[in-house]
């Protein structure tokens, strides 16, 4: 009897998984960048780590840009997506903008 509703936990889980959840938005200064990471300092002083993988697009303006161009104490935009792999949950950047400076 346990395993029908083990296998409906499952299936369940599964469901929720495949929706689409919103980006969420983030952002802050630049306190590092390279090809596979980029870590932001917020407006609360809290530093955010994001993934940067292929798909990932960074942005100045409408030009796409490298990661690596972006420079400590750059203001960006983050909208990202949480991903949960074996080693734990990560923030994985889809869309990283430069902000126009002041």
């Amino acid at each position: 009897m346990i395993f029908p509703r083990f296998g409906l936990l499952f299936l369940f889980a599964a469901l929720l998984a495949a929706q689409k959840v919103p980006l969420a938005t983030f952002t802050g200064t630049v306190r590092s960048a390279s090809n596979k990471r980029i870590t932001i300092e917020n407006q609360e002083g809290n530093l955010v780590d994001f993934d940067i993988t292929g798909k990932t697009r960074v942005m100045n303006g409408k030009k796409k840009i490298r990661a690596e161009d972006l420079k400590v104490g750059d203001e960006v935009s983050v909208e990202a997506h949480e991903e949960i792999r074996l080693l734990g949950q990560y923030l994985v950047a889809d869309v990283i903008t430069l902000m126009p400076a002041p």
